[in-house]
């Protein structure tokens, strides 16, 4: 409705088009992953018989969280400079020259900023609907209302005073998400404080130096003419391929631990197969 009130007809159908193919990346990866979750935080969080929540199981729901935590992440500093720099490639190659118009690719481009935003404030949300008790959900309705009006000034500033179109919505949505995600943080380690516990940022960041190479790659890809379309996809593919490594080196030691952990749930799964 905004975008339709303040930009072109040539903005709200680029609009369109990102919002489409980008929430469709949302949709295939981040949406069951929150589901599932949701479903997990609902089981560990609910109350006993005596409204009281198991210290164990709540101390579970918190390490499912961070694993969560850390994987968007990871993903995340892999999105911010491989997203930009691959989906002009990916462009020209499924819809050529037509589809690599410079608005379609810089707005794809810049959506790739808005999906771990929209990652992370899916799975917080996630562990305060499962947490909250009703006093505390209607309390969250009433900061919605103070988020939307966040949104709302967001966007008033970057589409009708900075006449961004397309592009300021995006970015009005990144507002919107950053503060929501802000808020379930601060929510959750409300709660845990309450149960003798806290989530502490040491817990669910990785290490300085990796946060560092993401923030030169990512400037690489905005600065470097190579990197462009006209560059070809092959040096794209091999910055690619350089910087994914490099990234799983830096994190070594949570990718070997979660790779532990998921081939325990395989076999796990394989013997009770067998077993059935």
């Amino acid at each position: 409705m905004m975008l339709a009130a303040m930009s072109t007809l040539e903005d709200q159908g680029i609009y369109s088009l990102a919002a489409n193919y980008g929430g469709l990346i949302a949709r295939i990866i981040f949406q069951p992953l929150e589901e599932s979750s949701r479903n997990l935080f609902s089981t560990l969080l609910s109350p006993d018989e005596r409204g009281k929540r198991n210290e164990t199981q709540v101390r579970a729901a918190k390490k499912h969280l961070i694993d969560i935590l850390r994987a968007y992440q990871l993903l995340s500093v892999l999105i911010f400079p491989l997203g930009p720099l691959m989906v002009p490639q990916v462009l020209r190659i499924l819809g050529g020259r037509q589809w690599a118009s410079t608005k379609v690719g810089d707005l794809l481009s810049l959506y790739c900023y808005y999906i771990p935003f929209l990652a992370f404030n899916g799975i917080t949300e996630a562990f305060v609907s499962s947490a909250a008790n009703p006093r505390e959900i209607r309390n969250q309705t009433v900061w919605m209302g103070v988020f939307s009006t966040c949104y709302a000034l967001a966007a008033y500033l970057f589409l009708e005073v900075g006449s961004m179109g397309a592009y300021g919505l995006v970015l009005a949505n990144i507002v919107n998400m950053a503060v929501r995600t802000l808020w379930s943080y601060s929510f959750i380690r409300t709660y845990l404080h309450g149960h003798g516990d806290d989530i502490r940022v040491s817990e669910v960041s990785m290490r300085p130096v990796t946060y560092a190479i993401g923030a030169v790659a990512t400037t690489i890809v905005a600065k470097q003419g190579m990197l462009e379309p006209k560059g070809g996809i092959m040096p794209a593919i091999l910055f690619s391929g350089v910087y994914g490594l490099l990234v799983l080196y830096m994190e070594k030691r949570y990718v070997a631990e979660q790779l532990a952990k998921l081939r325990q749930v395989i076999s796990s799964r394989s013997k009770r197969t067998k077993s059935e």
